[in-house]
């Protein structure tokens, strides 16, 4: 099965709710399809060798829709090697590398489309299944999946257009933030360093400080003033602002959290090996 670098989607114009203008090679097409909204972007997963004539049509089926398709970047099939499908101009790249590319577009998709000829799903495409609902990408087709298990993580909708309305409409929910290994992590890390006593007072100082430390730091830079009425007793939605506000942070810095996070921690276990 083969996947391909996302970063040939620039192909593909988005015009939002309005016409549809695709470019291809030789060929130049106008749709009455409504875009989705603008920038909504898909990856095809499944399988890519049981039926090349139908992904061609899913492949176009998604685009028509008005859909970017990250991975893969065209749906023709050049060669096949113990198993391995290469798409086209992908020969000259090692199966490990065209996966990583596929998995990497899987996280910046805003959803899967799972091409199961018949129902069929394979081991790929279980992999592709598991990592995309472990990375929050909700997952759908368009064939009931024979698979027992898999089938629970996977929406069978009518089309690519029940996507698109779904979008649109504002009916597909936000994925849960992929930090729940981490979580646990640190809950036994703050037990092994011996802050594990802290309670929510002393745990809301230290972060008002780190938040003031940011302040300082930004105030040279940007100014910017939320107002917003508070919520009494409710420990959870603060707690969750808190968190939405990281994230919308690292997003305008655009620091890559999950990496940073884990940079940051290698550099506090050092400073605990050094006595630093």
């Amino acid at each position: 099965m083969a996947k391909s670098n996302a970063s040939a989607s620039a192909q593909i114009l988005l015009f939002p709710y309005g016409d549809v203008v695709e470019e291809t090679p030789g060929k130049q097409s106008k749709s009455k399809v409504a875009a989705p909204p603008r920038g909504t972007s898909v990856v095809l997963c499944g399988t890519y060798r049981k039926d090349p004539e139908g992904l061609r049509r899913t492949f176009e089926r998604l685009k028509d829709t008005g859909f970017s398709v990250l991975s893969p970047t065209n749906p023709f099939i050049e060669t096949e090697d113990q198993g391995f499908v290469y798409m086209r101009h992908e020969s000259m790249q090692t199966p490990h590398k065209i996966e990583d590319n596929h998995l990497d577009a899987i996280q910046h998709a805003d959803f899967v489309w799972f091409f199961a000829p018949e129902g069929y799903v394979g081991p790929t495409g279980a992999l592709e299944v598991g990592f995309a609902r472990a990375s929050g990408i909700p997952v759908y087709t368009d064939t009931a999946l024979k698979d027992t298990t898999i089938k629970n993580f996977v929406e069978v909708v009518e089309s690519p257009s029940s996507v698109y309305e779904a979008f649109k409409n504002h009916r597909v929910l936000p994925p849960s933030p992929a930090i729940k290994s981490f979580q646990h992590y640190y809950r036994r890390a703050a037990l092994q360093r011996g802050f594990s006593h802290e309670n929510a007072k002393d745990c809301l100082l230290l972060m008002v400080e780190e938040v003031g430390e940011l302040a300082r730091a930004l105030r040279k830079r940007i100014k910017l003033t939320r107002h917003g009425k508070p919520i009494a007793n409710q420990e959870e939605l603060e707690l969750a602002d808190v968190f939405l506000y990281v994230v919308h942070m690292a997003n305008i810095l655009k620091i890559d959290l999950a990496s940073v996070v884990q940079r940051k921690e290698l550099l506090n276990i050092q400073k605990l090996i050094h006595g630093g």
